[in-house]
């Protein structure tokens, strides 16, 4: 299972899930802005990862923002 972290309104982040659901990935997503994924932020900032969407592979490899993303699956 891949992993998108996104917010509400992210350009982005919709691209990213998208991409992934053209390629037939199945994901989970969690938003920062929903209550119950709140610690992610705090993992976020561990990692110095500022920006979102940050992308996880299915081994939990990460991928980067949508642009990496893109590169990964059309590479």
């Amino acid at each position: 299972m891949w992993i998108v972290i996104s917010t509400d309104g992210c350009t982005y982040c919709t691209k990213a899930k998208e991409l992934l659901r053209k390629h037939g990935l199945p994901f989970t997503e969690y938003n920062m802005t929903s209550s119950s994924s709140r610690w992610i932020l705090t993992l976020l900032n561990l990692a110095q990862l500022k920006t979102v969407p940050q992308v996880f592979n299915m081994k939990g490899t990460h991928v980067g923002g949508y642009t990496e993303l893109k590169e990964y699956l059309d590479g």
